[in-house]
């Protein structure tokens, strides 16, 4: 079977990375031969996390810091030579106020914006840093990571809900802008996704969760150097949990 996905001595900036999707995306990456530039908060989580993945190196970055990110993309650029691949794949969704579901009226203001900077200002930053040198290079492919909470809502979870709606909507301006440049702009939005191998669950109508490597595919085609006519797409990876009623009847 023809490899779909190639990538012609391509570098990616993966943020995220020592995330479960993170993970995954690195070893999809590294096995397509892919340079990675693994960036997350703890460069010694990095480095235990994808420990004995090829061609790559860890760097330490808070995404909510633009600073941080321009530092972590300069140094990618001084050890790898270019970045033409950039996954925003860094975010959170839990409350670290309080555990689980929390009604957006009693939401304390700091958590909402704790959330806003982390998932959108994040990608924000990132893509701030990294897209002068991709515009320059007239190449580049930019993932970004959203979730089907940002097109349908959590309820719950509104801070995190407005978030990633934010993401979309800015990938889909970003494309648009940058659409004559060669560069290309994309998000993958997830569903439920599990943590090592995925159970059985009635929410989706394939009846289980999904998978990171899962998530990492859709990811990795976005991001292939045949994907240059696909741009502000939001991919849902989801099992088909939008599609309706889950328990509706099945014929």
């Amino acid at each position: 079977m023809e490899n779909i996905c190639t990538f012609a001595k391509r570098v990616a900036f993966v943020t995220g990375a020592a995330g479960n999707i993170g993970v995954a995306l690195c070893r999809l990456l590294s096995a397509h031969g892919v340079s990675i530039a693994a960036a997350d908060l703890s460069k010694e989580t990095l480095e235990e996390r994808l420990a004995g993945i090829r061609n790559l190196r860890a760097y330490q970055v808070d995404v909510c810091d633009l600073q941080s990110v321009k530092a972590a993309v300069d140094g990618a650029i001084k050890d790898f030579g270019h970045i033409d691949i950039l996954f925003c794949n860094a975010g959170v969704w839990n409350h670290s106020d309080v555990p689980g579901v929390q009604r957006f009226e009693q939401m304390d203001h700091e958590e909402w914006t704790r959330l806003l900077r982390i998932n959108l200002d994040g990608t924000m930053n990132c893509c701030q840093a990294v897209l002068p040198h991709m515009i320059a290079n007239g190449y580049g492919r930019i993932v970004n990571t959203a979730s089907i909470s940002g097109e349908v809502g959590l309820p719950g979870y509104a801070d995190y809900a407005a978030a990633k709606a934010g993401v979309i909507l800015f990938s889909k301006t970003l494309a648009m802008e940058n659409a004559g440049k060669g560069i290309t702009v994309n998000c993958v939005s997830p569903g439920m996704v599990a943590v090592g191998e995925p159970q059985p669950t009635d929410t989706t109508w394939v009846g289980r969760k999904g998978a990171a490597h899962e998530m990492a595919r859709a990811m990795v085609f976005l991001a292939a150097d045949e994907s240059g006519f696909i741009t502000g797409v939001d991919l849902p990876v989801e099992g088909g949990r939008t599609l309706g009623p889950v328990n509706a009847a099945k014929l």
